[in-house]
């Protein structure tokens, strides 16, 4: 039987085999078991309108450390998140959002006459991540009152204080002169620990 020389695979050897193509419809898939290697000085490059997906339950490796696919959605939204702040609630004790969210590289914690003793949760979290927490009076920083008292709480974490301690929890008070804040490194997966602070903060 005569070659047939109209047909072509939709993966391919471009002619004189200096580039492997998989046109549409076509794949090329590493099977269970195989990898692709890449060596020094080489790039994946992806053209404007390409998409690198990591399906449910894929594991990425950074520096010889795997993260999930949850916990690489939340590292890569923390370093893009802006400013949240978070809003008194109904009562002197509760804040509208409690827990720190997933998306956030600064949170303010809105002081008022109504939130006397609110609390703050800080949550699970992925190694690298930092976090700066910050009372303030208003979205401008200006002080309107001395009587907000915030607590640091965690649920799913630990805090390591500044001299390496295990912390429970950590109060966060207004002042009339200037702003109170910590800032937060996540250590390892679920330990935060405290880089920095300033203002009347206690257990730091």
């Amino acid at each position: 039987m005569a070659e047939d020389e109209t047909y072509q695979t939709t993966v391919y050897l471009e002619r004189g085999g200096d580039r492997l193509v998989a046109g549409s419809g076509g794949t090329i898939a590493i099977e269970s078991g195989g990898s692709a290697a890449f060596a020094d000085s080489t790039t994946l490059a992806l053209a404007a309108g390409a998409t690198l997906s990591m399906l449910s339950g894929a594991i990425f490796g950074v520096a010889g450390e795997d993260i999930n696919v949850t916990d690489m959605r939340s590292l890569l939204a923390s370093e893009w998140g802006a400013n949240v702040n978070v809003e008194p609630g109904d009562n002197s004790a509760v804040y509208s959002q409690p827990n720190l969210p997933k998306n956030a590289r600064v949170v303010n914690l809105l002081a008022s006459d109504a939130m006397t003793a609110g609390s703050y949760y800080m949550t699970s979290v992925s190694a690298g991540r930092e976090v700066l927490l910050r009372c303030i009076g208003d979205y401008t920083g200006t002080f309107t009152n001395n009587k907000t008292s915030v607590a640091i709480i965690t649920s799913g974490c630990i805090i390591i204080n500044s001299v390496g301690g295990a912390q429970a929890s950590m109060h966060l008070q207004t002042s009339a002169a200037f702003d109170t804040w910590i800032l937060f490194r996540a250590v390892a997966d679920d330990v935060w620990a405290v880089v920095a602070n300033s203002g009347d903060v206690s257990g730091s």
